[in-house]
């Protein structure tokens, strides 16, 4: 090896440290480690704890297997081989995030149990543009923090909640997330009876599904804010119990309204743009 002089020590000096930069972002690579960012790494398992406590022990194995961590030996990349999680190609950081029955409950556990979802959990996300929560029997909300529009989630644009068994105290915090595009509430307990607001302020709106909430009356259609939503494309009232449309003829964007199951329904207000 070629020595270095005085008068080169100072790019030698520059040289030796470039080179054992790449030599650790080259061994990161061959380990698996150039995934997500190691704070999203780590929220990630965290998640993944959460999921364990609340469920039934038997089931601790099939809860998100393929997260893993250093302590079990077998590092790998949550980017590229964590099912149900998408990373943005260039920053790497978490964009999809699916936890759909990850919960794991018996049938007496999952019609009696009181358990919210820690959102808190979701903060260090801060590329999250879609979320999928469906399916894990979640009765409420519950973060550190309160909903103060502190801006977490401020990139979420899709949003699935459907078969829990939310009611309208979620409203408030879903109410704060602006960016959304699409929401999925469907076979939930919303009735819109206990909200001033509902979720007025998702003013990008363009999908809503509200299907098999059956206790949606049709004076809660005004105070969910529904008639605020202009940006709506597509609204999904199946099997909710409402009997009138009046308040929604000012959503002129809707081009599918799903109106089905419902007993005694009057056309009144309708939009105009229907298909």
């Amino acid at each position: 090896m070629t020595s270095c002089s005085a008068m080169e020590s100072t790019a030698c000096i520059k040289f030796s440290l470039m080179s054992l930069i790449w030599i650790i972002v080259l061994m990161n690579e061959m380990h698996g480690y150039r995934a997500c960012l190691e704070t999203e790494r780590t929220a990630l398992l965290e998640i993944k704890s959460f999921f364990i406590s609340i469920s039934d022990i038997r089931y601790d194995d099939q809860i998100l297997p393929s997260w893993v961590s250093e302590d079990d030996g077998m590092p790998s990349d949550c980017c590229d081989n964590w099912e149900g999680v998408k990373c943005n190609a260039t920053t790497r950081r978490v964009m999809q995030l699916s936890l759909h029955h990850t919960q794991r409950l018996n049938y007496f556990e999952r019609t009696s149990a009181s358990l919210p979802i820690n959102m808190s959990l979701l903060h260090p996300f801060e590329e999250l543009q879609s979320l999928d929560l469906s399916d894990n029997w979640f009765t409420g909300i519950c973060e550190k923090r309160a909903y103060d529009g502190f801006g977490s989630l401020k990139e979420l644009k899709i949003l699935n909640l459907g078969f829990n068994f939310f009611d309208d105290s979620i409203l408030p915090y879903l109410n704060t997330l602006t960016s959304l595009t699409t929401l999925i509430l469907n076979f939930n307990s919303i009735e819109g009876s206990r909200t001033k607001q509902g979720i007025a302020n998702l003013r990008y709106l363009q999908v809503l599904d509200l299907s098999e909430n059956h206790n949606i009356t049709s004076g809660s259609l005004t105070r969910l804010g529904l008639t605020n939503l202009t940006n709506l494309k597509k609204l999904d009232l199946g099997s909710c119990g409402i009997t009138t449309l009046q308040g929604l003829a000012n959503l002129t964007n809707l081009q599918v309204l799903d109106l089905s199951y419902n007993q005694n329904l009057t056309a009144l207000g309708r939009p105009q743009n229907l298909r």
